[in-house]
Formats: C-alpha cells, structure tokens, sequence
C-alpha cells in the first residue's frame, strides 16, 4: 500500500500508476470523476479494461463564495483553482463532464454513470434543510476517517452497479480523491446498493492500494455543495 503525504490531486499521477500496475487482475475499473479529466487520464494509460467513469448527478454545484474552509482552502491545487473561478467572477461552478472530455470518453468506450450518490442523496437534504444527522452520515463520515475518497470509491461501485455497468460480485479497482484528482485506490467487491450490507453478496473492502495519511475530512455542515 502507498500512503501518500497528503491528499488532493498531486497524487493523480501515482494513483494511476498503481491502478496500471494492479490492473491485469481486474476486468473492471471505476474513476470517480466530476469532470471528466481523470476518467480520461485514466483511460489513456490504462487499456483494455471495462471502465467506468462515476460522475454527479444533476443540479450539483461548488458554492464559490463558500470555500474560506475545507479542501478548497487547505489543499494549494484546490486552492489555486478557487481562486481562478473567484478570478473569472464566478460564484457558483456546475460539477458535471466538459462537452470535450464526453467526446473523448466515448471514443474511449468509457460508459459514464450519473445517478443519485448513495451517501449523499435525500441524506444530505435531510442534512442541510432538515437540520437532521442520518445513520448514512456517520456512516459516510467514519470512511472519510480512512481517506474522503475511500468513502467516494464504495459510492461509485455501488452507483456503477445499480446503472448496470458492473455485475454484483465482481472485484472492482476503483480510484477516488478529495473534491478533484485522485488520492485513494481501492479493490472493492461490487455490489447494489441494496445488496450493501447483505451477509453473502455485500460490497467488501478487499485491498487499499493508496491513500493520503491524513485525510482531509469535509465539514458535517459542508457549505460549497449545493
């Protein structure tokens, strides 16, 4: 296992050499990606995989104005991009795949899934407009203890199952990271969501290939989602 010495998207680079060197035992991988870029990186070095990109659903956005704290004020390449969106005048920045990166994907045969985040869907409503912890927060938020995209990995292999694109059972490289980039490499045994917690055919944690030492865990009152 690598640990690196922090999280955020300098470790891209390494992640995706891990997952190359792991990849010939697995037929399927997932990248979390918000914008495509690192499915695509991905996808360019490593070959001959079924992959997945895993991407936000509709209507998510950052919250410009909102990222005084957190990985946006504590991690410098997050923190150079908030300041070119805050630059440009922008106060809020739809997280969703570049018309470009989609083209690209697609000539690559990256299927892309886009559905409700298992963690974070009517919980994170329940959350912020209710002013209610549900058992999925802290469930979400003890694997952010390990690393934010341990917590990220799990969401979309369960995500890229419940769309069909990965069976239940199979053994799944899946990459993740904290807001943008990669820093975590998980083998996770897939399931659907509703399966999760399921005695025989749950998802598992199977093998943690990189990490961050600390991880950087979000605010439970997150401000820059919305």
């Amino acid at each position: 296992m690598r640990v690196f010495e922090r999280p955020g998207p300098v470790n891209t680079d390494d992640v995706i050499e891990i997952a190359k060197a792991a990849s010939s035992k697995y037929e399927y991988m997932v990248v979390a990606s918000i914008t495509g870029d690192c499915a695509l990186q991905t996808a360019e070095r490593i070959k001959n995989k079924t992959m997945i990109c895993v991407t936000c659903p509709q209507g998510m956005n950052w919250e410009v104005d909102h990222m005084d704290t957190g990985p946006f004020a504590a991690i410098p390449e997050l923190a150079r991009i908030k300041s070119e969106w805050a630059a440009q005048g922008l106060s809020k920045v739809p997280m969703q795949i570049t018309a470009e990166n989609r083209e690209q994907l697609d000539k690559l045969n990256v299927k892309i899934v886009q559905g409700t985040i298992p963690f974070f869907g009517p919980s994170f409503s329940i959350r912020v407009h209710l002013h209610h912890l549900t058992e999925l927060d802290m469930m979400a938020k003890t694997l952010e203890l390990i690393s934010t995209g341990t917590l990220v990995c799990l969401e979309c292999v369960l995500m890229a199952v419940d769309a069909g694109a990965i069976p239940e059972g199979e053994e799944v490289l899946a990459l993740a990271g904290t807001e943008r980039g990669l820093d975590t490499a998980w083998i996770i045994r897939s399931s659907a969501s509703a399966n999760l917690f399921h005695p025989t055919k749950g998802a598992r944690f199977i093998e943690l290939l990189a990490k961050p030492g600390v991880s950087l865990v979000p605010d439970i009152d997150i401000e820059y989602l919305r």
